[in-house]
């Protein structure tokens, strides 16, 4: 059993000390935000993980895990000192490190006789455990300044699972013993331990997020070639991810990826490189593709109703993906941007993220459920993946909308019960399925006439 400290009631925070408490460990969670301090002493977590709330529960009950507003009662006895800070975007996408090095400096001021080992698992540029090293040793109160990086690899909604069975333990530190006994924390979970130099660890994360931009990012891009060939792009990904060497993960085309990570860490390896010279092509491309999806879906609108503006759309889904209410560079938050811009008038539902949106975007009516959302509408997009989506009656929802038309933009939907219920269905990279209606415009009547079967070229124009 070792005493740890976790600075940060975030994401990133919270997780990591109700999981290590979980294991065992005696857990000091420091936050220095007053009215989220007082919400996790009573249990009431800012944050929607599932499994999350009855691990904190037991482990606030069971004793091993207090919380707290004070460096001082916090750092005091601490074995580790986990910072589990933010790290947002610059605007050069650049990761700001001011709260990494205030938390820095807080440890410093409060840790008596020996310094405790501190560890970065918030998300940080290649260096930076290096820049956390000179900052200890500028006080020369201690000799030796132990600094590890072990990065997260959560996955919201997933995340509780992720810590307690993760793929790898990725542990980095010039000190082989401060490595090797953070590696120590996880014994419980029999885990493979990668151990490695710090800057190796913290390129590790930086790498795998983008590799993930970049595997989500081809597949749009192939998915805007199969439009135009009419190929169906679920087949093509259901064949790829039959490969061993790629795996089905990753590989649905749709309107992109979002979310507090991705975004931010491509954007903080491609500064990283610029700064030391070196051309990352393949990243600003990743970077360019998924900025361009929701436009695609902005096109086919246009190209299936005409003018946008005026018109009504009703958007299922505004959570960056599923299982959670984070709207945080959310594509489906993105589009409905893209959509006001155009004109319309956004009817929105999604099961947890309407409040969040509502806090920045009170101009959207936000309905009960995807039903009243689907209510007088020229169409409806699917712009997050909720389960719940793919059994809606949509008979039902048929019978409500002014055009039947949907945009799934996420690849979910059975497209034979879309079909059946007398909608027309677009997906990304997906042939037309459906009934032309009325409202049709007369060139893209001919356009379908001519071409049954084949999608509008909404990826050709909005390139």
């Amino acid at each position: 059993m070792s005493n740890i400290t976790v600075i940060g009631g975030g994401y990133v925070g919270l997780i990591t000390a109700a999981c290590f408490a979980r294991l065992g460990h005696r857990v000091h969670a420091l936050e220095i935000d007053t009215a989220r301090l007082a919400a996790m002493r009573q249990g009431d977590l800012p944050i929607r993980e599932a499994g999350l709330n009855d691990i904190w529960d037991q482990a606030f009950a069971s004793g091993l895990l207090t919380v707290t507003g004070s460096y001082k009662e916090a750092v005091r006895g601490a074995d580790f000192v986990f910072i589990a800070v933010g790290t947002p975007p610059r605007s050069n996408g650049a990761a700001d490190l001011r709260q990494v090095i205030a938390a820095v400096r807080g440890v410093i001021a409060q840790a008596n006789g020996s310094m405790p080992i501190v560890v970065l698992k918030s998300t940080v540029p290649p260096g930076t455990a290096e820049l956390v090293k000179d900052i200890i040793l500028e006080h020369r109160t201690w000799d030796v300044a132990r600094v590890v990086s072990n990065p997260e690899f959560l996955r919201e909604g997933l995340a509780v699972i992720d810590f307690m069975r993760p793929a790898r333990i990725v542990v980095g530190s010039d000190d082989r013993d401060s490595a090797e006994a953070v590696g120590a924390l996880y014994d419980k979970l029999r885990r493979p331990v990668i151990y490695c130099s710090n800057r190796s660890a913290e390129m590790i994360k930086y790498a795998s997020n983008a590799f993930l931009c970049t595997k989500i990012s081809f597949i749009n891009e192939i998915a805007a070639l199969c439009e135009e060939i009419g190929v169906d792009v679920a087949d093509v990904s259901r064949a790829l991810g039959m490969d061993s060497r790629i795996g089905n993960s990753y590989l649905d085309a749709g309107l992109g990826w979002g979310g507090s990570c991705l975004p931010k860490d491509i954007s903080g390896l491609i500064w990283t490189a610029n700064r030391v010279g070196v051309s990352t092509p393949v990243l600003s491309a990743a970077v360019r593709i998924n900025n361009r999806q929701g436009w695609l879906v902005v096109e086919k609108l246009k190209e299936m109703i005409g003018d946008l503006r005026g018109k009504t759309i009703g958007v299922w889904g505004l959570a960056f993906k599923p299982n959670c209410d984070d709207i945080r560079e959310s594509p489906a938050i993105n589009l409905v941007r893209n959509l006001q811009g155009e004109g319309c008038v956004i009817r929105a539902f999604d099961p947890q993220a309407m409040g969040p949106a509502a806090e920045h975007y009170p101009e959207v009516a936000y309905c009960r459920d995807a039903y009243d959302a689907a209510s007088g509408v020229d169409a409806v997009v699917l712009a997050t993946a909720w389960p719940q989506f793919q059994t809606l009656d949509l008979t039902r929802v048929r019978s409500l909308m002014k055009r039947p038309l949907i945009v799934d933009a996420r690849n979910t939907l059975d497209v034979a019960s879309v079909t059946d219920a007398g909608l027309i269905y677009l997906g990304i990279g997906r042939p037309m399925a459906g009934p032309e209606f009325e409202q049709t415009p007369r060139e893209l009547s001919h356009h379908l006439r001519q071409n049954r079967g084949r999608p509008p070229s909404a990826a050709r124009r909005a390139r």
